[in-house]
């Protein structure tokens, strides 16, 4: 499940601090004494679990007590052996070894994050000392046992990544310096499976099926498809050298390219009959853009026969928090988008669509499913509640909550839940999500619901009233709630056929969007 991402490039100040520990000496079963001298500090481990128990405590959407959570991400370095344990007892933390102490340490009397990351690295010195296991564990593989520990009193959204995750997400959250293709190396040969359009590869003439098998002097054979792919990407500017063979060709081809920003494409247009169907595939950096575009192009193509919009989400898990409002903002000429709120001073937010944007008097069906969350269920919510279009489908994941992005030291990712947010209607999406007007859940045609569009037979408007006033404290209505129009991952062609059908009709499209007004106006 992707998380809906608020990004922050905010460096975090460390703040200086010394612990005096309780220091064990050398291992055996023998009295430990306590110890005056404060503990030398691998400088790079302190400032990784400062920034993480900092930020932990000060962003987290609930409060969450220092000393529990520190203590729960220390004793988390028995997932790298078992026989490392950790107890607690008044203002000592002890740590043993196949049952024997190893180590006490003076817990720190203060509620600050550099006093107990101090700590942490020291008990993973001390245990280092008398495991074998935590000595040969690599550095990324000790912060990613005491993070996990940490996280995992949070909630399923918040994570850590790190340094290579963390660069795969941000590549396809932000872009990276690349050329513009896609490979396929399953039959062990590097092929070039497609090249996106307006791209150094376009530009310089690669093709699909060429096979690259040389980069900057360096045979692929023989090379992962990470490496591969770190090879293909760098700086912005700089540029890389390929040798390619292309089918047809006797002689290889030399191709040199210049990298550029490359986004990876999240949104899809196909022109049906007069209708213009767009998929956004999630939300990154070049949504909003990529998706204008394809509106204008629609636009040209389809001219004044233009029925309308499909906004497809079904499947499409979420993305950054500041497109999802620009995606709403397309179609929607005025009103609130969507409400953030959370524990920390910044993560309260309102965002308001504005006035001018090409979207705004477009026929629009939106088509979302269970998979259908996070920034997709912002924008679903958002154009249901202001009436502005027709929402087809299933009811969605449910998933009502942001997260914030926190750079780390190691140039890995912290990403924390801060903040949940509420449809313009005032209801939050958690554990609830959006329920469309027109429900596709169960073995009904495209005929038949069409034929309940005309009857009158949409979601009833006291459904949808129950929907945003629901007592979110009671678990059992909101999982009666969602059973009414049941949330299904499975894409239907119903839902398409709905959506064309209510498009080529504009009498049926102003029956289900009266409809959903007045539902809207009901709240």
């Amino acid at each position: 499940m992707n998380t809906l991402l608020h990004t922050s490039r905010a460096r975090w100040a460390l703040p200086a601090a010394s612990l005096i520990l309780l220091v064990a000496a050398c291992a055996g079963p023998r009295e430990y004494s306590r110890s005056d001298t404060p503990y030398a500090l691998p400088a790079a481990a302190a400032r990784f679990f400062t920034t993480t128990y900092d930020q932990v405590a000060e962003k987290y959407v609930q409060p969450i007590t220092l000393p529990e959570i520190a203590f729960t991400g220390i004793g988390n370095l028995r997932k790298l052996d078992p026989a490392l344990t950790l107890s607690r007892r008044e203002a000592e933390i002890e740590l043993f070894y196949d049952g024997q102490t190893v180590g006490t340490f003076a817990a720190p009397s203060r509620n600050e994050a550099a006093l107990w990351s101090q700590l942490t690295v020291a008990v993973v010195e001390r245990g280092r000392e008398h495991s074998a296991k935590l000595r040969e564990a690599e550095t990324e593989a000790i912060y990613q046992s005491v993070v996990e520990g940490v996280i995992k009193q949070l909630d399923t959204y918040s994570r850590y990544s790190g340094r290579e995750a963390a660069r795969e997400t941000r590549a396809a959250r932000d872009g990276f310096g690349g050329i513009g293709i896609t490979l396929d190396t399953k039959e062990g040969a590097v092929r070039v499976a497609n090249v996106l359009e307006e791209t150094p590869a376009a530009r310089g003439g690669l093709k699909v099926d060429d096979i690259i098998v040389n980069i900057d002097g360096q045979p692929t054979t023989g090379l992962e498809v990470r490496d591969i792919v770190r090879r293909l990407r760098g700086a912005i500017g700089a540029r890389v050298n390929l040798i390619v063979n292309r089918p047809g060709d006797t002689n290889p081809l030399e191709i040199a390219l210049t990298r550029a920003l490359i986004v990876p494409p999240s949104v899809t247009y196909r022109r049906d009959g007069n209708t213009a169907v767009l998929r956004v595939l999630s939300f990154n950096q070049r949504t909003t853009d990529s998706l204008s575009e394809n509106i204008r192009r629609a636009t040209r193509e389809i001219g004044p026969d233009l029925q309308g919009v499909v906004l497809d989400l079904r499947g499409n898990l979420g993305g950054l928090l500041d497109q999802a409002i620009s995606v709403a903002d397309i179609f929607l000429a005025g009103g609130q988008i969507v409400a953030t709120r959370g524990r920390h001073r910044s993560s309260g937010q309102t965002s308001f669509a504005s006035r001018g944007d090409l979207g705004e008097n477009l026929p629009l069906v939106v088509l979302v499913n269970g998979s259908s969350a996070s920034a997709s269920e912002i924008v679903a919510a958002a154009l249901q509640d202001h009436g502005r279009a027709v929402v087809v489908g299933t009811t969605t994941f449910g998933k009502g909550t942001v997260q914030t992005v926190i750079p780390m030291p190691n140039e890995g990712e912290l990403i924390l839940t801060w903040a949940r947010f509420h449809a313009p209607s005032g209801y939050p999406i958690a554990d609830l999500g959006v329920m469309p007007a027109i429900c596709t859940s169960g073995n009904g045609s495209a005929q038949s619901l069409l034929d309940g569009v005309r009857d009158g037979r949409l979601t009833p408007a006291s459904t949808m009233v129950e929907w945003r006033s629901a007592d979110h404290s009671d678990m059992a209505r909101m999982k009666h709630l969602r059973t009414i129009c049941a949330p299904e991952s499975k894409e239907r062609d119903a839902d398409m056929e709905v959506a064309r059908g209510l498009l080529a009709d504009k009498m049926l499209y102003a029956r289900a969007l009266d409809a959903v007004t007045l539902t809207a106006k009901a709240r």
